[in-house]
């Protein structure tokens, strides 16, 4: 697969930069300085071809220069090209005989392409801009703005360049990027945007993700520590990834539909700031993240992460740009696979971690889709439509990422990670000692997860802590936090086999097996140590982070609007504690719609910003807009049984007396009044209240229930006041509609009795309570008390005054009207004949869960 698509490129496209695989032609992309050549030069390595690496090799140091007239971009050719320059000068400084000869050419071409990269470091923030003249410098009109991946993904090829050539600009220059974007996380969730200003260090977009235009960010901070060994790097890592695993992952809401299913471990894009899903869309350049987990020795969640991204492959026959999160839908317009290489590191570094046979048949599975639909008569091409399997003119980095992965997992090079970390682009980098040349000793590294430096900040907690979090030189916000023996003990369980030690006998066995697999690979035996002991300082130091991120906090953010805690044993706060994070507000929710177990349901159902693009939405989807409705005019009450906590909130009507008026009041230390109502409850009869009360005998001093229909509101409460009750509580028995303030056109007639509405989700639990009573011989008290609704405090108020809008795309109809499953659901139910009645259910079932 390497062979073919790399001989094709000499044979039509070199020197240019790309192949076009199906035409048989080259073009440029990044200036033509052969970008393609450069960046599978360590592929050669890897690949055992010794031949034509010393021809590359020989063509690079004689003809390649990079004084060209070209505008490059500055993440693309220092990923592609002084990474690969760099890694196989490493390689060829270690193994000389690989090219007889080599005399350093590579480095000094490195040194060349990366001092002609260095004006773009020339900004205020010091944040590198994305374009740059490799003769000009810096054009006059050039954008000043940059992606979060773009302005960080420079530090392991800068830093290594420093390693190598003992100058510190590069690497300092590159730190100081990272550690500017790192200062700009949000106090409120930890999370980064996606792009920024590069001088004023302000957010243009505001989505964040470990997708497009920011997944490398979190990559390149633990790839920096194992390659470098700086805790630092380690401390930022921790943050970042917790904050990731904490405010990306799709939720369980709690006002998700009955039996709503579990969502799959997609991380998914979110609003920096209020953690709210940012698209319904998943974008395949996150399939790198089980790799990165399994770095970081989270091998459990990284198995899960990493079959979900397996389902999606096998659901597309590739992985689409983007596509919805029950993976059976791909958008509309990213719907192409450009053979990208994310799923096939995680993939082979998850196999890496645990040896799984299985993960061997997968990297077959994902062999055999690209050798049957993607090869062609110049290389293989890339996917414009996944759905038609319509193929496109382009195979960009195919040769050094895609195919040197299935490689090395299918040649069972599962040790070579202990010898080497893989760029971005999947070049080698070897590890280096530490600036001071101190390493942590093997005694520590095992109990390195109570040491001294577990200080990282943990999203949203630095808004309860007693002190002040300090702010550094680019206002990275740090608190204290100290990690539980508990923490502690469960990373050294999760971490044992990664942190285990490794005799000389093994570890040379090890070494002599990957060496016959990779002949021209040079694997220094003390890299081997090296890396292995900071992959065990890494595991302990996350998976310590994790525990106690998960388990000793409060709070730990906010789940459907409310303050969620960790202490509840089902993550939300008790009713009587719960707090609205802005009182009463608008909010969205998408439904993406499948018919399971007889009905329609939501296989997903999440929050979404109200200022999310809704052009683009998967075939399936169905919007739920919440808005508040008027609350100055309409009182709201709760009720609770008497020696009960649980609360359910009523809504006042506009006629009728107050509660000061029917109940009893006392003086409050403010100065206001205090008003309750207590009484037994009873369940009308007959159960509409629409004429003469036959319970009127036990009706004296009672709350009465009565049910919504066939008759006006105020009938009903002039028949429940004239039974001799002091409160009338109608239930809203229309699955569609929630609470609302009662009126009437009629005369009130000086109604003197307490009237208020609940939704039917209350009115049944209301029922139950009074029918479990006392074994059902006594009546139950319940207490009505006024809500304050100046601050709205009280969190079931918000659902309770919010009316819900269904918006039905055009898609979605479609999706309806031709859904075989939802054809016989509605005609099963002559009540429901169309899948509009359905629809309603389903949206009324959510509102329910929701008041």
């Amino acid at each position: 697969m390497f062979a073919f698509g790399y001989d094709e490129y000499l044979l039509h496209a070199f020197p240019k930069d790309e192949l076009r695989p199906i035409s048989c032609t080259g073009h440029n992309s990044q200036g033509g300085v052969g970008l393609t050549l450069v960046d599978a030069l360590d592929s050669l390595v890897v690949m055992n071809s010794p031949a034509k690496l010393r021809r590359a090799v020989q063509w690079l140091c004689q003809s390649l220069a990079f004084d060209v007239d070209a505008r490059v971009h500055v993440f693309e050719v220092t990923i592609r090209a002084l990474g690969g320059l760099l890694s196989t000068h490493v390689m060829l400084e270690r193994e000389p005989s690989a090219v007889p000869g080599y005399n350093g050419c590579l480095l000094r071409l490195a040194v060349d392409l990366a001092d002609r990269l260095l004006p773009a470091f020339d900004t205020a923030s010091g944040i590198p801009l994305s374009w740059i003249h490799l003769q000009k410098g810096v054009l006059p009109d050039e954008t000043r703005f940059t992606c979060t991946a773009c302005a960080v993904t420079l530090l392991l090829e800068f830093g290594t360049l420093s390693r190598l050539t003992g100058n510190q600009m590069y690497e300092q220059k590159a730190k100081h990027a990272m550690k500017r974007v790192f200062g700009m996380r949000s106090p409120v969730t930890g999370l980064v945007g996606n792009t920024l200003h590069t001088d004023n260090q302000e957010w243009l977009r505001k989505d964040s993700g470990i997708g497009a235009g920011i997944d490398s960010f979190y990559e390149y901070l633990l790839k920096a520590y194992l390659v470098f060994g700086e805790v630092e790097y380690l401390d930022m890592f921790t943050k970042v990834y917790i904050s990731a695993m904490h405010g990306l992952r799709l939720k369980l809401l709690a006002s998700a539909p009955p039996d709503s299913p579990p969502p799959p471990p997609w991380l998914a894009d979110a609003d920096m700031d209020t953690g709210k899903l940012a698209q319904p869309w998943i974008s395949s350049l996150s399939a790198f993240w089980p790799g990165l987990q399994a770095l970081a020795g989270q091998v459990e969640d990284a198995k899960k992460l990493l079959a979900a991204w397996v389902y999606a492959w096998t659901q597309f026959d590739g992985l689409p740009d983007l596509f919805d999160m029950s993976a059976s839908e791909r958008h509309p317009l990213q719907k192409g696979y450009p053979l990208r290489p994310e799923l096939m590191e995680s993939t082979y570094l998850l196999y890496a971690a645990t040896r799984d046979p299985t993960l061997l048949e997968v990297g077959r599975t994902l062999q055999a889709t690209l050798a049957e639909g993607n090869k062609q008569k110049c290389g293989y091409a890339a996917v414009a439509d996944v759905s038609t399997g319509e193929l496109e003119d382009s195979m960009e980095s195919f040769l050094s990422e895609t195919s040197k992965y299935l490689y090395l997992l299918h040649a069972d090079a599962a040790d070579l990670p202990d010898h080497y970390i893989f760029s971005t682009e999947g070049h080698l980098l070897p590890p280096f000692q530490m600036a001071n040349g101190q390493q942590p000793s093997a005694n520590t590294t095992m109990q390195s997860a109570s040491s001294s430096y577990w200080d990282w900040w943990i999203p949203n907690f630095g808004n309860w802590l007693p002190h002040t979090p300090p702010a550094d030189d680019v206002g990275r916000l740090d608190a204290a936090i100290d990690i539980s023996e508990t923490a502690s003990e469960a990373a050294a369980v999760q971490c044992a086999q990664m942190c285990r030690n490794v005799s000389a006998a093994e570890a040379s066995k090890r070494q002599h097996l990957l060496q016959s697999v990779l002949p021209l690979v040079p694997l220094p035996a003390h890299d081997a140590i090296l890396l292995r002991q900071r992959r065990c300082t890494a595991c302990l130091q996350v998976s310590a982070s994790m525990v106690q991120s998960a388990t000793s906090l409060l709070p730990v953010g906010t789940v459907d609007g409310f303050q969620q805690c960790s202490a509840s044993p089902d993550g939300i706060c008790p009713a009587d504690i719960m707090q609205t994070q802005a009182g009463l507000v608008e909010r969205r929710f998408i439904c993406l719609l499948e018919v399971q177990q007889d009905k329609l349901q939501c296989s997903q159902y999440q929050e979404i910003q109200l200022a999310a693009e809704m052009s683009s939405l998967p075939n399936n989807a169905l919007v739920l807009q919440q808005r508040p409705t008027q609350v100055s005019q309409t009182t709201l009450y709760s009720l609770s049984f008497l020696g009960s906590e649980n609360l359910h909130l009523a809504v006042g009507a506009t006629f009728g007396q107050s509660l000061q008026e029917a109940g009893q009041c006392g003086p409050a230390c403010l100065g206001d009044s205090i008003c309750n109502l207590l009484g037994a409850i009873i369940i009308a009869e007959p159960a509409d209240a629409c004429g003469p009360l036959t319970n009127a005998q036990e009706l004296s001093g009672a709350v009465l229930l009565v049910d919504r229909g066939s008759c006006s509101f105020m009938e009903k409460a002039m028949n429940v006041e004239q039974a001799g009750a002091v409160a009338v509580i109608v239930i809203n028995n229309k699955d569609s509609e929630a609470a609302f303030a009662m009126g009437s056109d009629e005369q009130p007639h000086g109604v003197k009795i307490l009237a208020m509405m609940v939704s039917k989700h209350i009115g049944q639990d209301l029922r139950h309570c009074k029918d479990s009573s006392r074994g059902g011989s006594e009546p139950h008290l319940l207490n009505i008390d006024l809500v304050d609704l100046s601050n709205a405090t009280l969190g079931s108020a918000q659902s309770a005054y919010m009316e819900q809008h269904v918006y039905v795309p055009e898609a979605t109809q479609s999706w309806l009207e031709n859904n075989g499953d939802v054809t016989r659901l509605a005609q099963q139910d002559k009540s429901k004949s169309t899948w509009q009645s359905l629809v309603l259910d389903l949206a009324a079932s959510i509102q329910s869960m929701q008041t």
